[in-house]
C-alpha cells in the first residue's frame, strides 16, 4: 500500500491528482473514497466484467460502473418512493447527465492513461468526465446489481434522493445552479480532444466512427448556444437525452432556453 499526504486542493482536484500518482502499471483503477461500504464482490464484479468486454474491443477505454444500494449511517436499506429505470449509458446521455457515481467504478488501463494524459481544467464532477472519456472513446457497462452500499446521511458530498419531495425541491435548485456547466464541460472535452495531434495517448482512439460521432455532436450542443434554430433542431433529433422521461422533459426546456 502507498500512501502520501497532499495539499486540499477540493474535492475534483484531488480524484485527479490521485489519479496521476497512482502506479502506471496497474491492470485495473477504481476509487475508494468517502464512508461508502464495498460487498465482497465489488471489484472482482467490475474486472470480470471489464475482461468479457475486452474480448470483444480489445485495447480500448473501459468503465465499469453499478447501481448503487442506498443505506443509512448504520448501513440499514432505504426505501425509495423514487422508481428508477434502468440505465441506457452512451455519449448521447453523458452529453448532458452523469449516472456513474464514482465509488462504484473500475476502469482499465487504458481509460485511466487517457483521463491522466490530458486532465480537464473544468469538470463537473470528476466521475462525468470518466463516463464522458469512456463512453465517446470506449465503451460503459452499467451493473443494474449493488456492489456497493452507497451511505446517506445528509453531510454527502454528492448524494441521492429517496423522497419525491426532497429530490423535487434539490433538482430545481440544482437546474438553478448549473447554468453553463454542460456546456463549459463539453467545451473543455473539445478542447482537448476535437484537434488531437497524433502523438497524444487519444490519437488512437478518435479514429473511430463512435468517437467522431460524438465530437460532432458535442460541437453541435456547444454552438447551438448561441442560435434558436440549432437547438430546436437539436431537441428534435433526440439524441441528447437523460434516463428519466421527466428529467428528459426538463432538460429540454433548459436547451431550448440556452442556459445550458
Amino acid at each position: 500500500v502507498s500512501w502520501y499526504h497532499g495539499d486540499n486542493k477540493g474535492v475534483i482536484k484531488s480524484f485527479f491528482d490521485l489519479l496521476d500518482k497512482s502506479d502506471d502499471e496497474a491492470d485495473y483503477y477504481a476509487f475508494a473514497d468517502q464512508d461508502d461500504y464495498w460487498m465482497p464482490e465489488k471489484l472482482s464484479a467490475g474486472i470480470k466484467k471489464i475482461e468479457e468486454m475486452k474480448k470483444e474491443s480489445d485495447d480500448i477505454p473501459l468503465l465499469y460502473c453499478c447501481r448503487p444500494k442506498l443505506v443509512d449511517e448504520n448501513l440499514n436499506p432505504l426505501v425509495s418512493e423514487i422508481k428508477r429505470p434502468p440505465m441506457r449509458p452512451s455519449f448521447n446521455n453523458a452529453l448532458i447527465e452523469n449516472i456513474v457515481t464514482g465509488c462504484t467504478t473500475v476502469m482499465n488501463r487504458n481509460l485511466r492513461d487517457m483521463v491522466k494524459a490530458a486532465p480537464p481544467r473544468y469538470t463537473v464532477m470528476h466521475d462525468w468526465w470518466f463516463y464522458i472519456i469512456a463512453s465517446s472513446f470506449g465503451r460503459v457497462y452499467y451493473d443494474e446489481t449493488p456492489h456497493i452500499c452507497y451511505r446517506q446521511h445528509g453531510n454527502n458530498e454528492v448524494g441521492t434522493n429517496v423522497s419525491r419531495a426532497k429530490e423535487f425541491k434539490d433538482r430545481v435548485k440544482r437546474f438553478k445552479g448549473n447554468r453553463r456547466n454542460i456546456s463549459n464541460q463539453m467545451t473543455e472535452f473539445l478542447r482537448i480532444y476535437e484537434n488531437c495531434k497524433e502523438d497524444d495517448i487519444a490519437a488512437r482512439y478518435i479514429k473511430s466512427d463512435n468517437a467522431r460521432e460524438c465530437l460532432k455532436l458535442a460541437r453541435r450542443l456547444v454552438d447551438s448556444r448561441q442560435s434558436l434554430s440549432a437547438r430546436i433542431k437539436l431537441v428534435k433529433s433526440g439524441e441528447a437525452y437523460r434516463q428519466r422521461k421527466m428529467d428528459d422533459l426538463i432538460f429540454k426546456i433548459i436547451l431550448l432556453s440556452g442556459s445550458f
